[in-house]
């Protein structure tokens, strides 16, 4: 890794994390003075006043550190590497991150109806697919057999981007979890993009890191401040559309983001099948997540999350090992989805809802 990229990455993060350190106390005080405080109900953990306005840090933080800091780092190093050639149209991908965080942001301040929020979702993901970005073939493990998906791409890809979108936003139930596990997610993200020359995104993923610390240092328990929905819908969209905007043509896009989201993306899997079994529409809420099971079980929010971090900074290690062979042997991948299925049998038999 040369220089120019290791100040790169150095900028963006700490960019990112001064602007949402400063930005983010004001936000707290906006909210105090105007009375915007996310709903206290029979769901929620906390029992105080608290400002829902951090996404609105997260998102600004994140975008002018990941605008700002390859032009800054260009014109300090006289250097172009970062500006690579892209497949990717970045007015479409542009336009997408602003509907969903427009999504959110409505959602925030008038809590719109859930149809409204996944239309919202549909739009953004239909644009990203404008933009050039699209899961057409999927590699199958263990053969060397590669599965074109033809006229399936596009509902596929449109299916990944709604369901992940949702499923952070699903698991943003206590203080950190979100943040921490995305965090995690874009940390290793970052690196494997380092590994296969993709700077641009790995950029991206270090402004969100820093981005994000900027935020949880107000968000860990107890917290000051939450994400509400502009911040966990534009956290679940992005991680979902960075590898398939990084990595357009290839069949195991999809290897990187299931592995590092596998515990919101099962918590997600988990809702709907008890939904549907109980009858309820799938975005009935409830208080039957990972997180509610922990607690069931006597565990505290700090302890909670060093579980759910703990079980992130695993699969991260093993997405890195798996990149970082040659070989690739996908036993590496498969063991941490096992690990993580069992950690959820536990959590069901462990304690029935």
């Amino acid at each position: 890794m040369n220089n120019e990229i290791i100040l790169l990455i150095g900028i963006a993060t700490s960019l990112a994390f001064i602007i949402n350190l400063y930005l983010t106390p004001i936000l707290i005080y906006l909210s105090h003075k105007h009375g915007i405080f996310d709903t206290i109900d029979h769901r929620k953990i906390h029992t105080e006043d608290t400002s829902r306005l951090g996404g609105i840090g997260i998102f600004t933080s994140f975008i002018i550190s990941s605008t700002l800091s390859p032009i800054l780092v260009s014109f300090i190093m006289e250097s172009t590497i970062i500006f690579q050639e892209s497949q990717i149209k970045i007015p479409y991908l542009f336009a997408s991150i602003t509907v969903i965080f427009i999504t959110g942001i409505l959602d925030d301040f008038a809590e719109i109806r859930a149809r409204y929020k996944l239309l919202g979702q549909l739009i953004a993901s239909i644009l990203v697919i404008f933009s050039g970005a699209l899961i057409s073939r999927i590699d199958i493990p263990f053969t060397s057999v590669t599965l074109e998906l033809g006229f399936l791409a596009i509902p596929l890809t449109i299916l990944w981007i709604v369901g992940i979108t949702n499923s952070l936003n699903l698991i943003d139930g206590i203080d950190g979890l979100s943040s921490g596990i995305s965090i995690i997610a874009a940390m290793i993200y970052g690196f494997v993009f380092l590994l296969y020359g993709q700077f641009l995104s790995a950029i991206i993923c270090y402004a969100l890191v820093g981005a994000l610390f900027g935020y949880l240092f107000f968000n860990f328990p107890p917290a000051k401040i939450f994400m509400g929905d502009s911040g966990s819908l534009f956290l679940g969209f992005i991680l979902a559309i960075l590898p398939i905007i990084t990595f357009p043509t290839s069949g195991t896009s999809l290897i990187l983001p299931i592995t590092m989201l596998s515990i919101p993306i099962l918590d997600v899997i988990a809702a709907i099948w008890r939904r549907k079994r109980e009858k309820q529409n799938i975005f009935t809420p409830d208080r039957h997540h990972v997180h509610h099971k922990l607690m069931n079980m006597g565990v505290n929010n700090r302890n909670i999350l060093a579980i759910v971090y703990g079980f992130s900074l695993i699969l991260g290690i093993i997405t890195i090992v798996y990149e970082s062979s040659a070989a690739h042997n996908f036993m590496y991948i498969l063991l941490g989805w096992i690990i993580v299925i069992l950690f959820f049998i536990f959590l069901h038999y462990k304690k029935k809802d």
